[in-house]
């Protein structure tokens, strides 16, 4: 009868064990606009420039949470005067967190918007000027990570945007790249977070061209304003949120000059990543609690066989 009454009051302890959690969010946003290709004059380049020019336009968005994924890509030649624009991606509720295309940030947390991992990408227009079509290219894409849940959760978000193409002039120049670029990153912990719980939330961009002859990089740029200074992070060990938000920058970057006999590649690379992760981890209260249960049953035991 002791030993039962014993067991019994295990399992209600157990029944009744807490556990401590808290929100987390993260969110990546990067719009990247008017970007031209400009030779030394300030003029945009067009096909006419080229001799040879083939390549294409590549997107991806990704969401996930807790091991569900929702993916979409798309790929379109440079000249076919199609662009990428993936349908919005979503795992969990709500789901869409934000309509087709819309790339404001949520409202500023907390709370956290909800338990999802989101992903949305876009582009339009063109680097270069293509037919009647002025040059200016826009491409957007935003990954979200938010967590509202009692539990084991990880909400992840990667959305990325790639041009790479070869070319080969039809006269020696330098080549700009000029555009407007505008990041935002934010991660955000609650105050009241245990053990694991993180949010981070990171941009990357660059334009590399190599020689495909000799493998040679002759032009590398990743300004950090896109790169290394967007990366945010909160923890359960630093709660709080941290935003980098310094709005619309200007980016100007002029390659060495470049042969017209040789064949060049440009690749460009867009990137957006959002994570968060909460883990449920019992209230050390309730873990006195049972393991006080727990010696009462051995207890018994031991008795009972002596």
């Amino acid at each position: 009868m002791k030993l039962r009454n014993t067991l019994v009051a295990a399992s209600l302890a157990l029944g009744a064990m807490g556990s401590a959690y808290a929100d987390s969010f993260a969110s990546a946003i990067l719009d990247i606009n008017n970007f031209r290709l400009l030779h030394s004059s300030g003029v945009p380049f067009s096909t006419a420039d080229f001799d040879t020019l083939t390549g294409t336009n590549d997107a991806h968005a990704t969401a996930s949470l807790n091991g569900v994924f929702a993916n979409g890509a798309q790929s379109f030649g440079i000249l076919s005067g199609l662009n990428p624009d993936v349908p919005h991606q979503c795992v969990g509720v709500p789901c869409p967190a934000k309509p087709e295309n819309d790339f404001t940030p949520f409202p500023f947390p907390p709370p956290a918007p909800g338990t999802f991992g989101y992903a949305d990408q876009q582009l339009t227009g063109s680097t270069i000027t293509i037919g009647m079509a002025p040059a200016g290219a826009r491409a957007t894409t935003r990954a979200d990570a938010s967590l509202q849940v009692d539990g084991v959760a990880s909400g992840n978000s990667d959305v990325g945007t790639s041009t790479t193409f070869s070319f080969t002039l039809a006269a020696a120049d330098t080549m700009t790249f000029s555009f407007d670029g505008t990041p935002f990153t934010q991660a955000w912990v609650d105050a009241a977070a245990s053990p694991t719980t993180n949010a981070n939330a990171r941009l990357s961009w660059s334009v590399n061209i190599i020689d495909t002859a000799t493998g040679t990089t002759v032009f590398s740029y990743a300004p950090a304003e896109l790169n290394a200074l967007s990366n945010v992070s909160r923890t359960d060990g630093a709660p709080g949120t941290s935003t980098y938000n310094p709005g619309t920058l200007a980016f100007s970057a002029t390659t060495p000059l470049l042969s017209a006999d040789v064949v060049y590649q440009i690749t460009i690379q867009h990137n957006t990543l959002a994570n968060a992760l909460q883990q449920r981890v019992p209230e050390p209260a309730s873990l006195a609690i049972f393991g006080i249960g727990l010696l009462g049953m051995t207890a018994v035991a031991r008795r009972r066989k002596s």
